[in-house]
């Protein structure tokens, strides 16, 4: 149908499967934007912007090779751009990152059904493991369509959560800032705001590039179209985010010391729009465990392997092993610093491809 088709439906679908894969427990709870942007206040805000331009800078970039190049693997994203002994380790390590995240994701949904229902963390764990094998056991086209179709939901409610938190605040901007940056100094990732900007971009990159990549193999989708919906999908999210951040520092007094900050704001619409969050949140947690499961087995072995069902169970059952190491707060920390830095390194390698190596890489196109 042409590489420069453009189909709204499809774009919404690209656009949808980005944001959910991208809302998990860290941005459905609001602990990692608070880790990063939240903490340093009103500073906070240039921090995201920083990080947002990066990052749509560079999933336009990725996207775009990926259906030039026809980088259709993360092994393929990563030899591209790191070359191919550098690119295999930055594969690896990539995947791995995935694995404890995915696990992380767990601790995430267990605690959330926990807390809003009351459900032992045991019989949590089990429904998501549950949904989560059975999602990416039915392959990369179906997982699409399902987390792409549940993004609306996730931001309609969390919009009206920001919005009720931005018109009846507790706090004013300065107290609200001062406030924010003494009770959440402890869980920030740094206290520099360009510093922050660059780990949270480091972050992203690594989370969502092998990403970008494997969905880049959907049949039927355009190149003009694979563009247009990642695209699309982290600028909504930044949208959100930048609401997010005005929320935590206009409420600070509320969210002081909570390792939830978007569920506490939530539950001062309500016990019972406290219940729907936390459906949604958990919604959001599985729609980005399913994505990172699925890549982790992936690239151990395609689809149309015999062993492709077998290693969805192996691996997503020893991911849920992770949340024995600690708190889901701690477990969320310690992965966002592993691969903030590590993506920091790679983007130096995506420069210097897209400066230094393009033009032989054209001629031997």
């Amino acid at each position: 149908m042409g590489e420069n088709k453009i189909r709204l439906r499809e774009i919404i679908i690209l656009g949808g499967a980005y944001i959910s894969y991208g809302v998990g427990a860290s941005f459905g709870t609001g602990i990692s934007l608070l880790q990063y942007h939240g903490a340093l206040g009103v500073w906070g805000i240039l921090s995201q912007l920083i990080s947002c331009v990066l990052t749509i800078t560079l999933i336009y970039v990725v996207s775009k090779d990926c259906g030039t190049y026809h980088l259709h693997s993360m092994d393929g994203m990563f030899s591209h751009y790191c070359g191919k002994y550098l690119g295999t380790i930055f594969r690896w390590y990539t995947v791995v990152m995935l694995f404890l995240m995915t696990g992380t994701m767990f601790a995430g949904a267990a605690e959330t059904m926990h807390e809003t229902y009351s459900i032992p963390n045991w019989a949590g764990t089990v429904i998501m493991l549950a949904a989560v094998i059975g999602t990416i056991i039915l392959g990369a086209k179906k997982l699409i369509d399902i987390i792409g179709n549940i993004a609306p939901v996730i931001l309609v409610v969390m919009l009206i959560i920001c919005l009720y938190s931005l018109i009846f605040h507790s706090d004013s901007m300065a107290e609200g800032s001062e406030i924010i940056r003494q009770s959440a100094e402890s869980i920030r990732i740094t206290g520099n705001p360009v510093a922050a900007g660059f780990l949270e971009f480091g972050l992203v990159i690594m989370m969502t590039t092998g990403y970008l990549a494997t969905v880049a193999a959907r049949e039927g989708t355009s190149k003009k179209e694979l563009l247009v919906g990642n695209v699309s999908g982290e600028g909504s999210l930044f949208v959100f985010k930048i609401m997010l951040i005005f929320a935590f520092i206009l409420n600070a007094s509320v969210i002081s010391g909570s390792s939830v900050p978007v569920v506490t704001l939530g539950s001062q619409l309500g016990g019972w729009f406290g219940k729907l969050y936390g459906i949604i949140l958990v919604l959001a947690v599985y729609t980005t465990a399913v994505g990172m499961a699925w890549q982790v087995v992936i690239n151990i072995c395609p689809e149309t392997s015999k062993w492709y069902k077998p290693l969805c169970i192996v691996v997503t059952l020893a991911a849920y092993g992770f949340t024995f190491l600690g708190p889901f707060a701690v477990l969320m920390q310690v992965v966002n610093m592993l691969c903030s830095y590590v993506g920091v390194v790679f983007i130096a390698c995506l420069f210097y491809t897209k400066i230094v190596r393009q033009k032989k890489m054209e001629v031997k196109k």
